[in-house]
């Protein structure tokens, strides 16, 4: 008997470890809301204990991506991007927010020798709005047009001063590409501020996990572009971040498949990918790339991607699946 009270105690040991591991993840209880969003929905989900302070955490992250969405909607009269654009060449004074935004589009665009582009609003209003609503295919004049109040040179930052402006009228930028990134990182910051240490925010497929899920990675499940109802792949995030681009998420055909993510340097919709997955720590850098390795094609964009040490996944125009070299172990892909 005394031969075996060692054995016992590392037994009662191991098992009360277990017992404390078992009490702290199986019975947290998810807290979870879903809203309205910047034109698309978003879902929070957040693990906790204390309902209370997860419903206030709640109501602070969805204030913050509301307060987002009115500084940089395009849609919005009242907004910042609105006044910039009303504003022209004039200076236009910017919220910290904004201009962390139009600075981190900066970088993008120049990493990717225009690639990304937000001042690319002019084509997409030509596609996305009178050739869609005319149902009829621009003119080369009108692109060329669109085309020539094109260019992230041409939008002036001055951060010193708060503010920024156009070189050129006409012009106008959307933010479209990185702002729901933004909005999913700010609401981040308000539930780690508010003592949340396991959550999932999740705007329009844009995503980022804070902390784990009950002792596990978050699981997301990565939809086959060309069926809905299929995924491709599970991808597994803990505080991590991941965006997709796809040309299956605003597009219409005439003739053609026409899409939103338009190549600023031709003047059409991107045609050399599906759709691009990118992982990164923040949620405004994975918004970014994956549309910007989305114009640049696989090839390209591939490249930047292991450049930067990112985690991405390109479908590729004829369907090829490609996976940068950054993940630590290759990614288990059903067919397209």
């Amino acid at each position: 008997m005394k031969r075996l009270l060692p054995e016992l105690i590392v037994i009662s040991i191991l098992t009360g470890l277990v017992l404390v591991l078992i009490s702290q993840y199986a019975s947290i209880p998810a807290t979870e809301r879903t809203e309205q969003v910047m034109g698309t929905y978003a879902t929070i989900t957040i693990l906790d204990r204390d309902s209370d302070r997860a419903q206030r955490a709640l109501d602070a992250a969805f204030d913050e991506i509301r307060r987002i969405e009115a500084l940089m909607s395009a849609y919005n009269a009242s907004s910042e991007v609105a006044a910039l654009t009303r504003n022209g060449t004039n200076w236009t004074a910017l919220s910290p927010d904004t201009l962390y935004v139009l600075t981190k589009a900066d970088y993008y665009a120049r990493i990717s020798s225009g690639s990304f582009d937000v001042t690319c609003n002019p084509l997409v209003t030509l596609w996305m709005e009178t050739v869609q609503t005319e149902s009829r295919l621009p003119t080369p004049d009108e692109v060329e047009a669109a085309k020539a109040l094109v260019g992230y040179e041409q939008l002036l930052i001055d951060e010193a001063h708060g503010r920024a402006r156009f070189a050129q009228p006409g012009m106008s930028i959307t933010l479209g590409g990185i702002a729901k990134g933004y909005a999913v990182d700010r609401a981040c910051d308000q539930l780690l501020a508010a003592g949340i240490e396991h959550a999932l925010v999740n705007i329009g497929g844009d995503m980022r996990a804070i902390g784990d899920k009950n002792g596990a990675p978050w699981a997301i499940a990565l939809q086959n572009p060309r069926n809905k109802d299929e995924y491709l792949t599970i991808l597994e995030l803990e505080d991590e971040a991941v965006a997709t681009s796809g040309d299956y998420e605003r597009y219409f055909i005439l003739k053609e498949r026409i899409h939103h993510i338009i190549n600023p340097k031709t003047g059409y919709s991107a045609d050399e990918c599906i759709s691009v997955t990118v992982i990164a720590e923040r949620c405004i850098d994975a918004d970014a790339l994956s549309t910007t390795v989305f114009v640049l094609g696989p090839e390209a964009g591939m490249a930047l991607l292991d450049a930067y040490w990112y985690h991405g996944l390109i479908i590729s125009a004829d369907k090829e699946l490609i996976t940068s070299t950054s993940f630590a172990e290759p990614l288990v892909l059903r067919p397209l």
